[in-house]
Formats: structure tokens, sequence, C-alpha cells
């Protein structure tokens, strides 16, 4: 890639990945699936480079598994286990534990954006 111009969608898609995790989790990754369905739909005017469409395409992924993992996975932990303090304890420390990897992969991603590689996960 020649210019800084042609990896900027696809940093913009790692940010949203980020700023769905810590900042406003629904409303990023509807920005998200909108920069996909835009994709779709203005795919014979411009279509998006293989490149930030991978980026896109992974950005939405992370963020439907993290999406699954750090919400629905604890709380069917909390409500099927038999002890309620200690399911809740251990829940929370998933939480935190597998929340500060989703965020690592997405600022390791986010650095490949950044240098114009694909990312990792």
């Amino acid at each position: 890639m020649k210019s800084n111009q042609q990896n900027k969608p696809a940093i913009i898609y790692q940010s949203l990945y980020l700023s769905n995790l810590l900042v406003v989790p629904l409303v990023s990754f509807m920005l998200l699936v909108f920069y996909l369905y835009k994709d779709k739909q203005d795919k014979q005017d411009k279509p998006l480079s293989n490149y930030n469409r991978i980026h896109l395409i992974r950005s939405i992924q992370i963020s439907a598994l993290a999406g699954l993992m750090l919400g629905i996975a604890p709380i069917f932990y909390i409500f099927f286990s038999g002890e309620f303090g200690s399911s809740v304890m251990i829940t929370i420390f998933y939480f935190v534990t597998l929340h500060a990897g989703f965020v690592l992969v997405g600022m390791l991603n986010l650095a490949r954006a950044m240098s114009k590689k694909l990312p990792l996960f």
C-alpha cells in the first residue's frame, strides 16, 4: 500500500472494535454492521480493497464472539450453578480476564492495521 488513505478504513474498523469493548458497546457494533452493509451496497461503484474488507469482517466476527463470551456465557453460569456466591465470584474473574484478553487482541489488530498488515485474529 502506498498511501495512508488506503489503510484508513482498516484503522477505523479496528478502532470501532475497541470502542465496542471499552466505550459504547452496542453503538460501535451497529456502526461495524452498517459499514458491512454499505460495503455490500457499494460493491459495483467503489468497493473496499480486500485488505480493508478482511479487517472489517474480522472486527465484526471478534465483536460477536466477545458479545457471546462476555455477555451470554456468564449469565448461564450464574443461573445454572449450584452455589450463587461462588459462581458470581468466578464469573467476575472470568469476565475481567476475558475482557482484558479481547482488548489486547484489539490493540494488536489496531497496531497491525496501522502498519498495513492483516489482522491475526
